[in-house]
């Protein structure tokens, strides 16, 4: 019989599975293990997770809806005890580390740099000196002192600070949007941060200058200056506005190792927490429609920076939620975009509503000349994206009516789609049963790749969960990691049938005695990593009873290679009989004699 000692709190893994091979891991191991335990130590994942989605407690745990699929019942669950979470409708699972990474969309490093932000911890005191990570913070300050140049710059240029002025922008808001001013020469910014210290290679690296046949010259001139930031509110690019009719009217920085115009949604480091308040997030074509929604209370306004809205944008944007409103100007440009949008928005899981605003009109002037209140009514008319398709088209209803069954077709939810196809059929006062025929028809077509793609099955482990002998003494050992190597005195690894069981012990015993799980996370496959989380949250047997079951557990394993031990013998020695082998049979026959003695 096993004695318990103390529980062991699991604790969240050190090093991570990192997706793409490409992120800058900026710390040595010691230094990251170091860092992830004092982050444990400051921060418990109920607070972590808590800022991002409600929990409620659930016995020992705490339950809520998971982030990461779409769902209304909660099937996400998290462990203060061993601060681990485990989504047991999708699989997902991990500590705080990983929450972060998957919600907010960040990489190992990023997500170290948001919770030790977090907690308040110096990283200079953890740092190992990668040159990656060096060179990214170079960047970013090179930027943040472009930053402060086109600042300064702009409160002592009359003309630049009137056009702000006369475009309704108030101090605040300079302030608040860090926005500035580049100036007519072409080398101004380029000599102020070579007189900082910046080396000219890594200047240009930042996108901040350029290079020609004539030498680095300032990439913005005579332009208004938006600095870019991205969601964690760090300066990593610019966009600039010319103050007369010249074109380029816009103009942003080139893609850079910290930008890529693309992905990037200007305002959403300060919309985030507007977007969660509301429900929704604005989407508009612009800058200044993103600022001025800001200035009149609109606090959760977003734009693409010159682009098309991309599943880039869609994926960075639902970490905060899963509803927009497009809200575009009224011409062909307008209303083209808004349905381009559309099947991008559906096929990515969002609940999408369509603004046009009055011709000539954009969020910005719409605001600056009605104001909020007549804009928030007009909000509260937005046409769902099913009656903003069926309002614009100019095709037969027929036509019309087949072009959104192909939208809806491609919607990666399922109750969504289930609403649509009963919004469509409301509008058009065609049948669900003619809808749903048609969209079938359209499926048995050969599916082409959609833009995002639809959620993938859970694997079968997430389906259902066999808690069997072999995963209830697995389970035993993640909460009780002291004892493996008891258990694994009495059975071997290779009596172990199940191959994710068998390395997660083989893990287990290779880190050390009494290693916990936090330390074998980055050496496990996906679906081990999704087991352990699993069976750390739920274990499937209780604490009081777990000698008990380690003893049942063990006792079933080996009576198992008893049991497949004695079928094996008898088969030898039906085999010797039939060719007559009377030395096999005089070995074989004592042996199933003490076999069959041991079981009785």
């Amino acid at each position: 019989m096993f004695r318990i000692q103390a529980f062991q709190q699991i604790v969240s893994s050190a090093i991570v599975i990192i997706e793409n091979s490409s992120c800058p891991v900026p710390y040595s191991y010691m230094n990251t293990e170091r860092l992830v335990q004092e982050l444990r130590a400051r921060l418990d994942i109920i607070d972590v997770i808590s800022d991002y989605i409600e929990l409620k407690r659930s016995g020992r745990n705490y339950k809520g809806l998971c982030p990461f699929h779409s769902e209304k019942t909660p099937s996400f669950m998290v462990s203060s005890e061993k601060q681990l979470f485990h989504c047991f409708g999708c699989g997902t699972g991990g500590d705080s580390v990983n929450f972060v990474m998957k919600y907010e969309n960040l990489s190992f490093a990023e997500s170290l740099r948001l919770l030790a932000k977090k907690a308040g911890i110096d990283l200079r005191e953890f740092r190992s000196g990668g040159d990656q990570e060096d060179t990214r913070e170079k960047l970013i300050a090179v930027l943040v002192e472009a930053s402060k140049v086109f600042a300064a710059n702009l409160k002592k240029t009359d003309a630049a600070y009137s056009y702000l002025r006369e475009r309704g922008i108030t101090d605040e808001t300079v302030r608040v949007f860090s926005l500035g001013y580049a100036g007519k020469e072409w080398h101004f910014l380029s000599r102020s941060l070579r007189s900082k210290g910046f080396v000219d290679a890594l200047v240009l690296q930042s996108g901040a200058v350029s290079s020609g046949d004539k030498g680095i010259y300032d990439t913005f001139r005579d332009r208004i200056i938006f600095s870019i930031f991205n969601v964690q509110g760090e300066v990593i690019a610019f966009g600039g506005r010319v103050m007369d009719d010249s074109q380029p009217k816009y103009l942003n920085s080139p893609d850079t190792p910290l930008f890529k115009k693309g992905d990037t949604l200007y305002g959403l480091n300060r919309a985030k927490e507007g977007i969660r308040e509301k429900g929704y997030a604005i989407i508009t074509e612009g800058y200044f429609d993103v600022i001025m929604c800001n200035q009149y209370g609109f606090t959760n306004a977003v734009a693409p920076l010159g682009t098309a809205l991309t599943s880039s944008h869609l994926q960075k944007l639902k970490r905060f939620t899963r509803k927009v409103a497009l809200v575009f100007d009224a011409d062909e440009a307008g209303k083209s975009a808004a349905k381009r949008s559309i099947p991008l928005l559906l096929e990515q899981g969002f609940a999408g509503k369509v603004l046009l605003l009055p011709e000539k009109d954009d969020p910005d002037s719409f605001l600056r000349r009605e104001g909020s209140v007549r804009f928030d009514k007009l909000l509260s008319t937005s046409r769902s994206a099913i009656e903003f398709i069926l309002g614009i088209s100019r095709k037969d209803r027929t036509e019309t009516v087949r072009e959104v069954i192909e939208i809806i077709s491609a919607t990666g939810d399922a109750l969504m789609k289930e609403e649509l196809i009963r919004e469509l059929s409301e509008k058009t006062g065609m049948r669900e049963s003619v809808i749903r025929e048609e969209m079938k028809r359209l499926r048995s077509k050969p599916a082409g790749k959609t833009r995002g793609g639809s959620p993938s099955s859970p694997p079968p482990s997430v389906r259902a969960l066999c808690y069997d002998e072999e995963i209830l003494l697995l389970s035993a050992v993640l909460a009780f990691p002291e004892m493996l190597d008891a258990i694994l005195e009495r059975i071997s690894l290779e009596e172990l049938r199940n191959l994710s069981v068998r390395n997660i012990f083989k893990n287990l015993r290779d880190r050390g005695r009494g290693s916990r799980v936090d330390s074998i996370l980055s050496f496990v496959t996906d679906e081990e990593r999704m087991l352990i989380t699993r069976l750390t949250v739920h274990p499937g047997f209780d604490n009081e009873t777990v000698d008990k079951n380690i003893e049942d557990c063990i006792r079933k394993i080996q009576a198992r290679k008893f049991d497949e031990r004695l079928k094996q013998v008898h088969e030898q020695i039906k085999q010797a009989e039939v060719t007559g082998e009377q030395e096999v049979l005089k070995a074989l026959l004592p042996e199933r004699q003490k076999l069959i003695k041991e079981a009785q």
